[in-house]
This record gives C-alpha cells, structure tokens and sequence, in this order.
C-alpha cells in the first residue's frame, strides 16, 4: 500500500510490511501493520476501526523477527489518525536485542 498523504517528517521513510501492536493507556491492544518507519515514527495501518486519537501516548511494539510476537518499540503520541492509518512519532525508543 502506498501512502500519498502530505510529506512532515524530515527524516526518510523506509517501506516496511509486518506486525504490530498498539498499547493504550487502558491496556486495550489494537492490531496493525507498519506501512513505514523513520527514525523517530512510524506509519501504521489498523486491522479493525478503533478509537485512537491524536496526541493519545500510546506503546507500540513491532515484529522483526520471523516466528517471534511483535516487541515492545517505544512509546510515542498519535500525530494523525486518517480512516485506517495512524501515524505516530516516537518520544522513547526502546533498543531491541538481536535475534537468537
């Protein structure tokens, strides 16, 4: 899927297609798919309508490894919810271990 929306980031996107999780402050978990990264966000695209909402702190963690659940990636704000896209820029990222 490409994304033609309007260009914020300085930073250069990256195409990446693989599981997510985003974690609420509730604890609700909402499914997804990373559409791309930089640096300091991510795009993602929801499974399912939910009710995330911009400038929500919400954790997101992201599958790198084949066979393994997504982990824990960082903890960002919702800078903008379009249908079934939710972009979020990351304020701590988490330094993952590498794959056994």
């Amino acid at each position: 899927m490409k994304y033609a929306g309007r260009e914020n980031r300085k930073q250069t996107r990256y195409p990446l297609r693989t599981e997510a999780i985003v974690e609420r402050a509730t604890g609700e978990k909402v499914r997804a798919f990373t559409v791309n990264v930089c640096g300091g966000g991510v795009l993602l695209q929801l499974e399912q309508k939910s009710e995330l909402q911009v400038g929500e702190t919400v954790t997101c963690g992201v599958s790198l490894y084949q066979r393994r659940p997504p982990q824990s990636w960082g903890t960002g704000r919702i800078v903008r919810v379009e249908n079934s896209l939710v972009a979020i820029d990351f304020q701590n990222v988490t330094l993952l271990p590498d794959a056994d």
